[in-house]
């Protein structure tokens, strides 16, 4: 394995600035002026996996809509890791899914190198010693109030508490602005979003420990306290770094959604192994069901699972639903969880001890434990070094 470095920028300063970061962490860097100098070399060592960081010009977005093209004129044993500003949710997942390619800001550090690195390493030479990474799986919400948190709550304790799965879970709450999850299981919201937002490089294992909040059940939460934090504003280089940290250390996280759709928010989507989309049975939130069903098949990852969970349903005598039929002709052939209403919920709400944790389930005992199945078959798609 050979690392390159190569400057594509016409800002010397920036070039070096980069460089000298790498040589810390890759002692045997190798610096190219031209890709043709690296594919000279290459070919001298034939069968060696050869990795290209490129530090891209300041704020030329063009260069990026171009380079997945010169990706594909050159050896599959090629990978290249693209240095430079911001770029887009769309433009993002289009280097993923090229299999060749990733990205790393410009002020980021020399590790997320080297992760990238390892990774990729790890998943063409399928070495023994390598570690399956956390499944992540994401609950999106098709509205507000349809019980996005509550379910959240619900599935992580019960997967905590249970002796089969043995999972070390966590639940990261990305309602900044209105997270509640905390709330609901009667912890104190720790995560300073805004701190690691603005220097994500200061996010590091002290740190990271320092955000977790603890519940009784074992499960772990990062949430922050409410605040107007403008999530628009939202560092996708922070998101990046915050999960490649939880997912080396956690078996299945799960990720509770705001209602709102941001530019970020199709990263998180791409990013999961498995999808649930949250609505209630009336006509207008199947509708929203199926919107938002779009967006995340829009977003999603190739294989992505996903299924939908109709939330507070009423049930008839038999312990039926009352108007399946209506989810049946919206949804299709969707995978549908049903969950019913709960004479319990509220008042596990306002105590703040979910009632996977007290045992006080009436009626929707089974229906938890059928969405916790889900949630513990799913496999990550993704592997880090060991």
């Amino acid at each position: 394995m050979t690392v390159y470095i190569l400057n594509a920028s016409n800002d010397a300063r920036r070039g070096a600035i980069v460089e000298t970061r790498l040589r810390e962490a890759i002692s045997d860097l190798v610096k190219v002026d031209r890709i043709e100098d690296v594919v000279r070399r290459a070919a001298k060592e034939p069968g060696d996996r050869t990795y290209i960081v490129l530090v891209l010009p300041t704020q030329d977005r063009s260069y990026v809509s171009g380079f997945l093209d010169v990706v594909s004129q050159y050896s599959a044993q090629m990978f290249f890791i693209m240095v430079g500003d911001e770029i887009s949710a769309t433009e993002y997942k289009a280097l993923l899914r090229s299999g060749r390619a990733d990205w790393v800001s410009a002020n980021a550090e020399a590790s997320e190198v080297v992760d990238i690195i390892a990774r990729s390493y790890a998943n063409v030479s399928g070495h023994e010693g390598s570690n399956r990474k956390a499944v992540v799986t994401s609950l999106v919400p098709s509205a507000g109030g349809v019980g996005n948190a509550t379910l959240a709550c619900e599935i992580g304790v019960s997967l905590s508490r249970s002796r089969q799965a043995q999972k070390r879970l966590c639940i990261v709450d990305l309602d900044f602005q209105g997270s509640h999850i905390c709330d609901y299981l009667d912890v104190e919201p720790r995560l300073q979003i805004q701190e690691i937002s603005s220097n994500p490089e200061r996010l590091d294992a002290h740190l990271f420990d320092i955000f977790i909040s603890r519940h009784p059940s074992g499960l772990h939460v990062f949430a922050a306290p409410r605040s107007k934090f403008d999530m628009c504003e939202l560092n996708v280089a922070a998101l990046d770094r915050f999960f490649e940290m939880a997912s080396a250390r956690y078996d299945l996280m799960l990720i509770d959604l705001p209602p709102a759709w941001f530019a970020w928010t199709s990263q998180v989507v791409f990013a999961s192994d498995g999808v649930i989309v949250t609505g209630l049975n009336t006509i207008p939130s199947l509708r929203q069901t199926v919107e938002t069903l779009s967006a995340v098949r829009e977003s999603g990852r190739p294989g992505l699972q996903i299924a939908v969970v109709v939330n507070r349903c009423e049930r008839s005598l038999v312990r039926g639903i009352a108007r399946r039929r209506h989810v049946e002709t919206l949804l299709g052939n969707e995978r549908v969880f049903y969950v019913g209403e709960e004479p319990m919920a509220t008042h596990s709400i306002n105590s703040g001890s979910p009632m996977a944790f007290t045992n006080s389930y009436r009626a929707i005992r089974k229906d938890i434990a059928s969405l916790g199945a889900f949630f513990t078959e799913l496999k990550s798609s993704e592997v880090s070094a060991g």
